[in-house]
């Protein structure tokens, strides 16, 4: 099977994890999404809470990314021993950041290596062949979230080693002082990076609440799109069944 990551040259759709929960990933991994991302910078995942839900989808077949906090390298290396498909990392603002995030995922950077974890299938893929396989079948995101990295969108798509510009339009809005995501600088933002990473050669990536958007975007360049969560899935689903309930049954 190829590698998670030479899978963003077509369409894929991916959705949040936000529940510690590995059952959640394998029912999630029964769905034909693409890919989840667990989301370890605003969920309270433990480190194995993450080990067992990065199980559950590697069982699954279903790639997982993890949105780690920062860009710390040992939780990195850590989420990547384990097995995650890459990393998705908040907040990148500059071509240095950006280089930081490559180098703490690759081994070819600063990332400390064993063949030894999940990722080395537990020593059995030989130290060397996992050596030469570990960087080429890591995937990492960085995720535009700030009017500063707006200034140097094409750096940051032409860093070796980034394979997906993501977008997080909250944050973007609130950094650029906007009414809300849909506001006219958030979406000429939302364009500029569809034309940056076009003119790199890098994906596009982008959350979307809902699917109505996602023939625009892939327009404008998107292939990567991160729709929802579990949790707001979830909940989308109760509240439909409750006014089904409702319109069924009539006033009580």
């Amino acid at each position: 099977m190829a590698p998670f990551r030479d899978r963003l040259a077509h369409p894929l759709l991916g959705t949040f994890i936000k529940s510690a929960s590995y059952q959640m990933v394998e029912i999630l991994a029964l769905s034909g999404l693409d890919c989840a991302i667990l989301d370890a910078e605003h969920a309270p995942f433990s480190p194995g809470d993450l080990d067992r839900m990065i199980l559950a989808a590697r069982a699954g077949g279903l790639p997982a990314l993890v949105r780690v906090a920062g860009l710390d390298p040992a939780p990195i290396a850590a989420c990547l021993d384990m097995g995650a498909a890459g990393i998705v990392v908040p907040h990148v603002r500059t071509p240095d950041e950006a280089r930081a995030a490559v180098e703490a995922a690759k081994y070819a950077g600063r990332r400390g290596f064993s063949p030894s974890p999940r990722a080395g299938g537990y020593g059995t893929r030989g130290a060397d062949a996992y050596l030469a396989a570990a960087d080429g079948e890591t995937s990492v995101w960085c995720q535009i979230e700030d009017a500063e990295a707006l200034d140097r969108l094409d750096e940051i798509a032409a860093v070796p080693g980034v394979n997906c510009l993501f977008v997080g339009r909250a944050d973007l809005s609130l950094s650029l002082g906007a009414s809300g995501t849909g506001d006219p600088r958030v979406g000429e933002a939302v364009k500029a990076v569809g034309v940056a990473c076009r003119r790199a050669g890098t994906a596009a990536g982008l959350f979307i609440p809902g699917t109505a958007e996602i023939a625009a975007r892939a327009a404008e360049g998107y292939s990567a799109f991160i729709c929802g969560s579990d949790q707001s899935w979830l909940l989308d689903k109760a509240r439909t069944t409750v006014r089904a309930f409702a319109e069924a049954t009539g006033p009580t």
